[in-house]
């Protein structure tokens, strides 16, 4: 787990010690990072106490002189990322666009994710309705891929970030 998307649950105030600070760890380790907080937090054992979790990420940040990212850096990159895992991996692509519609309702409706609600119900259509729209599941995969790419153009700062710290 890369920075921005743990900060992104952070921000969220869904972050646990199993699911984000560990994994955030150890990726932080495989980049060759280190530092003697960056190691206790890695090597950390149930059961968790969150306290101390966050406590050893707060040092390792400082350690590392990590640059916090905003909330709204942090959201970008989650967009830009399921975007890319649309383009990449189309057994992704409708996992993920609900992900972006479910991101879409819990950011209060942003204009740059409002596609995805329409996404959101043709992939409903399709998959629990009567599908009155006859949407094949071809047509709306590549409905959704092209609305991907389509929204890669608005993030091409992150093409470049991708995969750092």
């Amino acid at each position: 787990m890369d920075t921005p998307k743990l900060f992104y649950h952070i921000y969220k105030n869904n972050v646990t010690a199993e699911q984000h600070y560990l994994p955030w760890a150890l990726f932080m380790l495989e980049k060759d990072y280190e530092s003697p907080s960056l190691y206790i937090l890695a090597s950390l054992q149930k059961p968790y106490n969150i306290f101390e979790v966050e406590d050893y990420f707060r040092r390792t940040v400082e350690e590392l002189k990590i640059i916090v990212p905003s909330e709204q850096e942090c959201i970008d990159y989650m967009v830009y990322t399921r975007l890319q895992n649309i383009v990449k991996d189309e057994d992704l692509a409708i996992t993920e666009a609900y992900e972006l519609y479910n991101m879409f309702c819990e950011l209060d409706c942003p204009q740059d994710l409002v596609a995805w609600v329409h996404i959101s119900d043709l992939i409903d259509n399709f998959q629990y309705e009567y599908n009155d729209l006859k949407v094949s599941k071809e047509v709306l995969l590549q409905e959704i891929i092209k609305e991907a790419k389509n929204h890669l153009k608005n993030y091409s700062s992150w093409s470049d970030k991708k995969g750092e710290s």
